[in-house]
């Protein structure tokens, strides 16, 4: 197919056109009837229609607005965007003064917002459930909050509620409005990330967290795990900035092992149970108390000569001669001393954080958890390993150097640590133990003594407990054969206040020159193992009477040693082997002990595996366990914040 050739030659007709190797335009009616509406033919009017014009000419004569209607629908598009946004942002301010100024909920919750923002984000402060704290912070915070709080609770809450109810629901409401300011502000996301690790340490799955958190009641899976993995990774960095403040005071160690069971421990026809094993290291400090020194006056904290059976029965014989001759309860006057209420002391082996024990000997306030690694407990080897835990922080923090550590721990932990102090101390520089261990001092634990023996009274007067619980609970109810520790409690207590009851009618009626060895055998039980097994911690110890606590220790050693108990009958003479040694060379350890008895404890461990227990689910893996104890030790040693949060879809109080 042959192409259209090119019809426009030029000339243009423009008079002096510079233009050259441009194409030509013909002027036709069209264009010359533009020319006219333009007025161009007044400046050209030599200008007819036939004629040619270059294309540049062209379109400056005959199409000048060209293009023009466009750019003008832009520029007015333009100029009608800016005016529009200009009236929102009048529009925006003109609300934010109105809210600013006008006390509505919408202006309320405004402010409530920027409260808790400030709270968690530039002031780092905890989450206030308590329904008055919260109501105090809020509008001490902010004056303009004054009464919002009491409008949510009189708009939400019926007023014929019970006035417990009311109380509960009130604990809703403060859940509610970090809710609520969580949903204006995500930053604002302190109470969320509490429900999604409650969430993750109760077993959820990360699916399960997600879709609470796209209710708004949680944090995402991601952010949780993030926020553990961050606290988890700031651990250490936290323990040895305690250490490089705190150093100078004595600290009081607990070293003991871990198992995560959550099930019985009874295989079935499919799988067996497993259980995870796990080192626990704490550290509670004695503010009050400066730290010790190793050696004072030239005179070593361990005694060169281990344990001193000598010394041992000098004491036995010049302070303690017929002290064991009577009976326990004739020899101790309580009114001084028993200032603990029933419940309590019956509950003194429940170590639950949710029940309500006296604050300050078994405080977790300042507690610290050192570490927490899977690990057995079954050797020296296993302890040394356990006690490198302490070790690396003190390459750091060197809060050990010169100073004292005692660490209260439970049988093995005496044995094998004092046994590889044994092995440092016959071998000198050429053992392999690190040379920093000669700081720990392995102490009695007083709550394993009194749990152990009265065990052992359970156990060896079995037969007689046993028609006891018959009689009270009924012939068709069963004893076992070792008790829950509660259980021993209740028993043992139901014993002693039945004997007070009675005993003076029963001494009347048998002369006390009665040589019957039942009788004997009954009166002992009742009189003097019961009432020593029940108060060697549970008051004495709580209560910081020294010498009465000392003094019942040497007793249950009697005990044990009648009973042929292997660990027991040891134990006892060890701690007052050392005390004695302390007491005799005027080493301030001793004044501390006597000052600070009730801080020398080993509940806090105990505490802190309970806690950790009821917070990991029977799923979770070593990781996961280790995550939230660090979780856990943050939240609830450090801060003092209950972990089992409020929530208003959770509140179970």
């Amino acid at each position: 197919m042959v192409g259209v050739g090119k019809k426009n030659f030029g000339p243009c007709s423009i008079v002096n056109c510079v233009y050259e190797n441009i194409s030509f335009r013909l002027i036709t009616e069209l264009a010359y009837q533009k020319c006219c509406e333009n007025n161009m033919l007044e400046m050209y009017p030599y200008l007819e229609v036939g004629k040619q014009l270059c294309h540049s000419h062209y379109c400056s004569i005959v199409e000048p607005n060209r293009g023009q209607y466009k750019r003008k629908r832009i520029k007015n598009q333009e100029c009608s965007r800016e005016s529009s946004r200009k009236r929102v942002n009048h529009i925006e301010e003109t609300r934010e003064g109105a809210l600013i100024n006008d006390p509505t909920f919408a202006s309320n919750v405004k402010t409530l917002t920027s409260v808790l923002y400030n709270k968690q984000r530039r002031e780092s402060s905890n989450l206030e459930l308590d329904p008055t704290q919260f109501q105090h912070m809020i509008e001490e915070a902010n004056p303009e909050l004054k009464g919002f709080f009491p409008l949510m609770v009189n708009t939400i809450i019926p007023r014929d509620r019970s006035a417990h109810n009311k109380l509960e629901a009130k604990k809703s409401i403060v859940a509610l409005c970090y809710i609520i300011a969580g949903l204006r502000n995500k930053f604002v996301n302190q109470f969320k990330i509490e429900v999604g690790l409650y969430l993750a340490a109760s077993g959820a799955t990360w699916e399960a967290i997600d879709t609470m958190s796209s209710l708004g009641f949680s944090a995402c899976g991601k952010t949780v795990a993030d926020f553990q993995k961050k606290i988890q990774t700031n651990h250490t960095l936290k323990i040895e900035n305690h250490f490089s403040e705190k150093g100078n005071c004595l600290h009081i160690y607990n070293v003991d092992d871990y198992h995560a069971i959550h099930e019985k421990r009874r295989p079935d026809t499919v799988s067996t149970s497993v259980a995870k094993h796990f080192t626990t290291c704490v550290a509670k400090p004695v503010v009050e108390c400066l730290a010790v020194p190793l050696t004072f006056n030239g005179i070593s904290i361990h005694n060169p000569n281990n344990i001193e059976a000598p010394r041992i029965c000098w004491y036995l014989l010049n302070k303690y001669t017929g002290i064991f001759d009577v009976s326990y309860t004739n020899l101790q006057e309580h009114q001084g001393i028993n200032t603990f209420d029933r419940i309590e002391l019956l509950t003194v082996h429940i170590y639950d954080d949710a029940i309500a024990e006296r604050k300050e000997e078994r405080s977790m306030n300042g507690l610290q958890l050192i570490g927490l690694k899977e690990q057995n407990l079954h050797s020296m080897q296993d302890y040394l390993k356990a006690l490198q835990i302490i070790l690396a922080i003190n390459k750091k923090t060197k809060h050990l150097e010169n100073q004292v550590a005692p660490i209260v721990a439970d049988w093995p932990g005496q044995l094998f640590i004092r046994k590889a102090l044994t092995h440092l101390h016959m071998s000198g520089l050429q053992s392999a133990i690190p040379q920093e261990i000669k700081s720990f001092i392995p102490m009695l634990g007083p709550l394993h003594l009194s749990l152990n023996s009265r065990e052992h009274v359970m156990i060896i007067y079995y037969s007689f407990f046993e028609q006891m619980f018959h009689f009270v609970f009924g012939e068709r109810k069963k004893l076992a054969k070792k008790p829950k520790p509660w259980r021993i409690n209740l028993l043992l207590e139901l014993a002693r206040s039945g004997w007070l009851k009675i005993k003076n009618k029963i001494m009347q009626k048998f002369d006390s020159t009665c040589k019957d060895v039942e009788y004997r055998t009954a009166i002992d039980l009742l009189d003097n193992l019961i009432p020593a097994t029940l108060d060697v911690y549970a008051i004495l110890f709580r209560s910081g009477s020294f010498e009465k606590y000392v003094e019942t220790v040497f007793r249950i050693w009697t005990f044990a040693l009648r009973w042929k108990r292997k660990n027991y009958n040891k134990a006892p003479l060890v701690f007052l082997s050392d005390l004695f040694y302390w007491q005799d060379t005027h080493h301030p350890f001793a004044d501390a002990i006597e000052k600070y008895l009730s801080c020398f404890n080993d509940y806090y461990v105990e505490n802190a595996h309970s806690r950790i227990r009821a917070n990991t689910s029977s799923n979770a893996t070593v990781e996961n366990i280790i995550k939230q104890a660090y979780v856990i030790g943050k939240y609830q040693y450090v801060i003092i914040v209950k972990f089992k949060i409020n929530m208003f879809f959770f509140n179970n109080k």
